[in-house]
């Protein structure tokens, strides 16, 4: 069944001098020898400290992207210590951060570009130069592009964000410069229902600002083990009775609760139910005409009238504590007595409270009601644009941002696949820019198979297949930056089929995971202490830019982003020109026929601009040149924006140097590369020698030093006190969503058409309950893995080495079960998988809790392979209706005993 790594016996490590080398150095057993020898070594390392170089650089281990100082002895990083001059980090480190060398010398790192040599999902590579690889994908692309006569949709594009790559840029103007439409990342997966009830709210996501909050509702949000950052510690610092008081709810008794001054559980789905009776009793008993929460909604709230009839003569009359209690299981008493503290509070510390939007939100059927009410409730209580609550945020300016802009508006790519086919009235807040990771891969699979099985019927003159729908058209290729849709998209073997259907799947990444298992092409990305990444700015309450230096040449044939992006333009800019030239020439406007196998590009300078003297010495009818020059013109095709190597001019060095010594100044540039940050008056900090120059951290007669970072930015900065707060005019909190009122949607248990409401609206037929001798599964992310990026990874895994499923130790005992027990899982789509228990008093009788970043299937990493519980096999392809995300929650499973 299920193995469980045993690391005491990894003999994969020898025989690779740097993984050897890297283990050595997070090892605790440095002194384990004779005392000479322990001498001997401690001077060594004394000396490598000195001699050491010491560079500043942005933590690549998950979305957070934490200020670090990585420690380079002799061409190898050793040690990686936070940066006390980044304000998102304020000199801290999780255990993440710290395994960064466990990522970087990984023996599974993809060490040559590799080309698939065996059937897809084989396994099989062969490796390739980098020349051969892009030659091959240049080639691919140009094919398809040219035989769907310039749908550059057909090549489509992804890329994550958990593992903070900072190359989005650069992949996205490769992408912009292809000039596809079909562009998916974490959004639909991760946090797309919080994201867009908050945005359509009050216009924006923001940030916590706990060091201020004085009562926190935390529903879900399991910050104590699922990401552990500075504003977590700023939690849980001021908890129990020291200045926060923070109620957890959560079907599991969690670390967060731990941490917490009340835990309460809650039946697992009815988040929503519970947030609509405190909005129903803030009403009811007024809570909303307390002195602070009155004026706040005078100026700043729109649809609060609606609201109220909404709550007392509409629908929103049943949703009573009681009501909710029988749903949530939450006494009626308790749900009373939690609104009127959180109302309490907000009136007696002006808006310093926040009903916590969770990072990770796209869990049941109801999420995007769940966080719309989340987001009014807030508002009600002038929670937002406040200190102590949610702060809009403002970054800090650049002369120009990394994208390129002058790319052109093809004539010929389709609309994005998922949304442009989804049926009226399905999907009615389907996002046509990010769109939605399932409902994307079903479409294009279903669409690449009916056209492949119809034998790949060529275009008509208006643009559509036989057999084929309008805005239905083969996906044929897909370039996957930094992510693992295998592991992370439920129904693994259907996310295997569609990148089966494809004819090109390119993975740039650093080991061969799940989703490279499956690629066509996989191109070795360097990890984020070999490479510079494009300047960043975060806007949290202590704005700062981070910027990321590289700390060590990239190992083995490996290559950065810019390296695969720029050298790819440049294979095919000119290519593309001339299928788009011919694909949109027009006799009949342009009073000529183009000559058959023309190619513009033959006649293009360096500026991409067409040498009018070359091409009337080659084309002798003065029509038909005149023509040509007319379509390339810039009041036509404007030729000139075709070039796409034009985004890769500058280097992510060279750009990141250019922009910040013209928005601030030399001094400001040369201390942002070399501190790794960069706030307005840092330069005041540095001159006080509070910094050591050559380590890079606080000198060593600081006092209290973890104290001492917050005192830093307080001090020196000369960014406004108030600059986090947005300048808002008239009622700008929208908390009546009225263009939603009467949007169908398709509910997804019973398949009829149902509503959405201008306020958020419980529906009993989007619940599904598990039965006698099922489980609802509840997912989490554990602080030692993001995600499946560091399934391989053997620092992390030393830690924590498998992924027990849990269940309530009663249900255990009846059941015949005890820990470590080998079961089968199986969902209501009949897919199964094997596990091992963990008993547990910590979970509800109905429930079942599995922590993500395990169950690799790639054959191809020692460690990843085969170890634990992957998501996206135990999950079903459960989607929310509004929105499309992945509603994993909404998972159904038995569990059978070996």
């Amino acid at each position: 069944m299920s193995k469980i790594i045993d690391l005491k016996r990894r003999n994969f490590i020898k025989g690779s001098a740097a993984a050897a080398a890297a283990a050595s150095i997070a090892s605790t057993s440095a002194f384990a020898g004779n005392y000479d020898d322990a001498k001997n070594l401690k001077q060594q390392k004394e000396e490598d400290i000195q001699n050491a170089t010491y560079t500043t650089s942005v933590c690549g281990m998950c979305v957070n992207m934490c200020g670090i100082v990585a420690r380079n002895v002799n061409g190898k990083v050793t040690k990686i210590d936070p940066n006390p001059l980044f304000t998102k980090n304020r000199n801290f480190m999780c255990a993440r951060g710290n395994a960064g060398l466990g990522a970087a010398y990984d023996p599974d790192r993809i060490k040559k570009p590799m080309i698939r040599a065996g059937e897809k999902g084989s396994g099989k590579f062969r490796e390739v130069s980098w020349d051969e690889a892009l030659d091959y994908i240049a080639n691919k692309m140009i094919k398809i592009i040219d035989e769907e006569k310039d749908n550059r949709s057909t090549i489509a594009f992804g890329a994550g964000a958990s593992t903070g790559n900072m190359g989005d840029p650069v992949f996205a103007n490769l992408m912009n410069g292809v000039g596809s439409a079909n562009f998916i990342d974490h959004f639909s997966t991760c946090f797309a229902p919080s994201f867009m009830a908050n945005v359509l709210t009050f216009g924006s996501w923001g940030n916590g600002d706990f060091r201020h909050t004085k009562y926190q509702l935390n529903l879900g949000a399991n910050r104590a083990e699922g990401i552990v950052t500075p504003d977590t510690l700023d939690m849980f610092r001021r908890t129990h009775d020291r200045g926060m008081k923070t109620v957890y709810i959560d079907p599991r008794y969690t670390n967060t609760a731990s941490h917490s001054d009340e835990y309460i559980n809650i039946k697992p789905g009815t988040d929503l139910a519970l947030m609509l009776a405190m909005i129903y009793e803030t009403i009811h008993k007024e809570y909303h005409k307390l002195p602070y929460q009155a004026d706040y909604i005078a100026k700043n709230v729109d649809g609060m009238e609606e609201l109220i009839e909404f709550f007392t003569t509409g629908l929103g009359k049943d949703y009573t504590p009681k009501w909710a209690e029988k749903i949530t299981e939450i006494p009626a008493d308790t749900i009373k007595r939690l609104t009127k503290e959180f109302a309490e509070a907000a009136n007696k510390y002006k808006g310093a409270v926040n009903c916590y939007r969770s990072r990770k939100s796209t869990w049941y059927y109801q999420d995007f009601d769940f966080r719309r009410a989340q987001a009014i409730l807030n508002s009600i209580n002038g929670a937002v644009n406040v200190r102590g609550g949610i702060l809009l945020g403002k970054g800090l300016k650049l002369s120009e941002g990394y994208d390129y802009e002058d790319f052109p508006i093809y004539d010929n790519p389709k609309p994005r696949i998922d949304i442009a086919t989804i049926k009226k009235g399905e999907y009615p807040l389907g996002n046509p820019t990010k769109g939605t990771w399932q409902v994307f891969r079903d479409h294009i699979l279903d669409i690449n198979t009916r056209w492949d099985k119809a034998g790949r019927p060529k275009i008509d003159a208006d643009g559509n297949y036989k057999g084929l729908a309008e805005n239905e058209y083969p996906v044929r290729g897909m370039f996957i930056y930094k992510q693992n849709p295998m592991q992370s998209v439920p129904d693994y073997e259907k996310t295997a089929e569609f990148l089966k259907s494809m004819e090109l799947v390119v993975v740039n990444d650093i080991i061969v995971n799940d989703t490279a298992f499956y690629a066509d092409v996989i191109l070795p990305d360097t990890s984020y202490l070999e490479r510079t990444s494009v300047l960043e700015c975060f806007k949290l309450s202590e704005p700062s830019f981070a910027w990321r230096s590289k700390a060590m040449e990239p190992m083995y044939d490996s290559k950065t982003v810019y390296y695969m992006c720029s050298n790819l333009a440049k294979r095919i800019e000119k290519p593309l020109v001339d299928i788009t030239f011919t694909n949109t020439w027009d006799a009949d406007d342009l009073g000529a026929k183009l000559p058959d196998n023309f190619k513009v590009s033959k006649y293009l300078n360096k500026d991409f601009e067409v040498d009018a003297a070359k091409l009337k010495a080659d084309i002798k009818d003065e029509k038909l040149a005149k023509a040509i020059l007319t379509h390339a013109s810039e009041d036509d095709l404007d030729i000139a924006t075709y070039k796409i190597t034009e985004a890769f001019k500058e280097t992510p060095l060279e750009y990141n140097r250019r922009v910040m010594k013209e928005t601030y100044g030399e001094e400001a540039a040369k201390i942002a590369e070399n501190y790794g940050a960069y706030w307005p008056g840092i330069e005041d900090a540095i001159k006080d020698g509070i910094i050591d120059p050559k380590y890079k951290v606080l000198r060593k007669d600081t006092q209290d030093k973890h104290e001492a970072v917050y005192g830093i930015y307080e001090k020196y900065s000369k960014v406004p006190k108030d600059f986090p707060i947005v300048a808002k005019k008239g009622k700008w909190i929208k908390i009546a969503q009225r263009n939603l009122d009467g949007q169908l949607f398709k509910n997804p248990i019973t398949g009829k058409s149902e509503k959405l409401g201008t306020f958020p609206i419980w529906h009993d037929s989007l619940f599904k309950a598990p039965k006698e001798g099922e489980f609802r599964v509840v997912l989490g992310r554990h602080a030692y893995f993001t995600q499946s990026a560091d399934v391989n990874n053997a620092l992390l895994l030393d830690l924590m080495n498998y992924n027990y499923i849990w269940i309530n130790d009663k249900v255990a005992e009846n059941m015949g079960l005890k820990f470590k027990d080998d079961v089968v899982l199986t969902n209501r789509d009949g897919t199964k998988t094997k596990a091992k228990i963990f008993p547990t008093k910590r979970i509800r009788k109905d429930t079942a809790f599995i922590a993500t970043g395990f169950g690799s299937k790639s054959t191809l990493l020692t460690l990843g392979d085969d170890n634990g519980i992957s998501q996206s096999v135990v999950c079903d392809n459960s989607i929310d209706p509004i929105i499309g995300s992945a509603s994993m929650n909404e998972t159904i499973i038995t569990i059978k005993k070996v």
